[in-house]
Parts: structure tokens; C-alpha cells; sequence
């Protein structure tokens, strides 16, 4: 699939979501780690998030049949935010990490993240409109084996990935931001073994790209006590055509059934021709525990 296409796809869907909400007239969430601001100038608001979820199935003498397994996630999330008149500091820390064990086998990554935004705001007399600087780093914990876990496909800092972007950014309303600018991306591979899966040169460590970049993010209480977070962030390497634009675009809708429980369903896909022509898929529902700190 071209990343045509997959753009297409992603502002699609995005949009169709942006009318419902628009036309359901719902409350912005209370869960908006994002984008909430201090009540006071010059303030800190700080929060943080942790879950636990997991799924179970056991049969013996089923005469259906099935598959043993088990399945837990961990996630935290911690963010906070500085504003100081037209000046503004945001950052957001997601980690994730998650095993599964199907069929009494060994226990294998299901999950596994660790992502920090930065970002830099200087908004002009139209607040809709300013100046952005992030910086963003991504990787994760432990090694990443294929479907017959046996080869190993990644592992921490390998690869790791940091993003520097400057450019302008205009956020129509609170729910939705989008930013178009120029950026810097550094591939680094600690597992030197790992480098041509990810396009690096046989044996190369680190890679320097300069491109452009369109971010867009969207966060919304688009049902009661359902909220849905859209992300798209994409990358055109000046060296490249454009029809080699790196997507990735993520979809989480989150249901809360009281204060601590709640169910989560993740869509997300990426196309990364680097790596391989074929659109990576990742789809996970699930159910836990949930505790927000604030």
C-alpha cells in the first residue's frame, strides 16, 4: 500500500470523527493529558496515569476446545505542562510494557514502548497560531523476536529514534493540534547486527535525516465515558520522493466503566519502506485496572 493511500486512510478517519464529535456537541474529556493547562500562569499542572491490563483463559475437558493463554499489560503515562503568558512547555511520558504466554509456551513481548515528547510553544496575538519547537525520542525496553522467536528484531536503543522539529503550528479549537515544519531525525542502533532491517548501512550505528514533518493530534469525549485519541505524524525525507512520506498513525479508544476500571481498544498502523513495503498493523483490546494521580 502506497503512503498515499495510507494518508488518505488516516485523515479519513480522522475527519469522520471530527464530525461526530462536532455534531454530538459533547464536553471536552477530564482525561486530556495533553493539552491542559495550569489555572494560574507561571504553575506547573503535573499528572500521571498508570493501568494494568490483562486477559485469561484456561480449558481442560472443554469439549469445544481451546487455547490456554494469558496476557498482561502495564502502561504509564506522566505529563505535565508550564505556561508563562504567550510561553508554553508541555512533555508527555508513555512507557508499555506487555507479555503474553499462549499454550503453556514461554512467555513473549507483546508490548513494548517507551516515548517522550517536548514540546515548545511562543503563541501569537491569535492564539490559534504559533511557533513550535519538540523534540522526540522513541525505543524500547527489552528484545523483540519474530513469529518463531528465534531472531532477534530489536532491542533497546536498537533502534532509538530522536526527532528535532521547528515549524507552525494552528490548533482550530481544544480539541484538535496540528503542526507542519522542517525536522532532523537521528537513527541510533546499538545492535550494529540490527542495522539494515531498520535502512541503515551493513554495520552503521547511527543515521542523520533532514525532511519535513505534519503532526496531527486529536483527543476527544466522542461518547459518554468514551474517549478517543487520534495521532498522525509523518516524515518526508528531502532525499526521497515523496511517495516514500513515513506514516504513523495510531488510534485508541478508551472506555471508562467506573473510576478504576476501564477497556481499551488500540488500532494503529505504520509504513516505513525502510524497513519493508508492506503496511505494519497493530490491533490489542483489552481490560484493567486504571489509577490517575493529579
Amino acid at each position: 500500500m502506497r503512503c498515499w493511500h495510507v494518508l488518505f486512510i488516516s485523515v479519513l478517519i480522522i475527519m469522520t470523527g471530527l464530525e461526530s464529535a462536532r455534531a454530538q456537541k459533547l464536553p471536552m474529556p477530564t482525561d486530556d493529558l495533553l493539552r491542559s493547562a495550569p489555572e494560574e500562569e507561571g504553575d506547573w499542572d503535573i499528572q500521571f496515569r498508570a493501568g494494568l491490563n490483562g486477559s485469561q483463559a484456561y480449558y481442560r475437558e472443554w469439549a469445544q476446545g481451546g487455547v490456554d493463554r494469558i496476557a498482561v499489560v502495564a502502561t504509564s503515562v506522566f505529563s505535565g505542562v508550564y505556561t508563562d503568558g504567550p510561553y508554553q512547555y508541555a512533555f508527555r511520558l508513555d512507557l508499555r510494557y506487555g507479555q503474553t504466554r499462549v499454550n503453556r509456551d514461554a512467555f513473549r513481548k507483546s508490548e513494548d514502548l517507551i516515548r517522550l515528547r517536548n514540546q515548545f510553544r511562543r503563541r501569537f496575538t491569535d492564539e490559534r497560531f504559533s511557533l513550535t519547537a519538540n523534540v522526540n525520542f522513541e525505543t524500547q525496553f527489552d528484545k523483540g523476536y519474530d513469529r518463531s522467536f528465534e531472531n532477534v528484531q530489536s532491542r533497546f536503543l536498537a533502534p532509538g529514534t530522536l526527532i528535532q522539529t521547528i515549524g507552525l503550528s494552528f490548533d482550530p479549537d481544544s480539541y484538535i493540534e496540528s503542526t507542519v515544519g522542517v525536522s532532523l531525525r537521528q537513527t541510533f542502533m546499538r545492535d550494529t547486527s540490527l542495522s539494515e532491517r531498520y535502512g541503515l548501512d551493513e554495520g552503521s550505528w547511527f543515521r542523520n535525516e533532514a525532511g519535513f514533518t505534519v503532526i496531527i493530534s486529536y483527543e476527544r469525549e466522542i461518547w459518554k465515558n468514551v474517549t478517543y485519541t487520534g495521532y498522525i505524524e509523518t516524515f518526508s525525507n528531502q532525499q526521497k520522493s515523496l511517495l516514500s512520506t513515513d506514516v504513523n498513525f495510531t488510534n485508541e479508544l478508551v472506555g471508562r466503566i467506573n473510576n478504576y476500571l476501564s477497556t481499551n481498544f488500540e488500532f494503529s498502523f505504520q509504513y516505513n519502506d525502510d524497513i519493508t513495503n508492506a503496511l505494519q498493523i497493530k490491533q490489542i483490546l483489552s481490560v484493567g485496572v486504571n489509577y490517575r494521580f493529579r
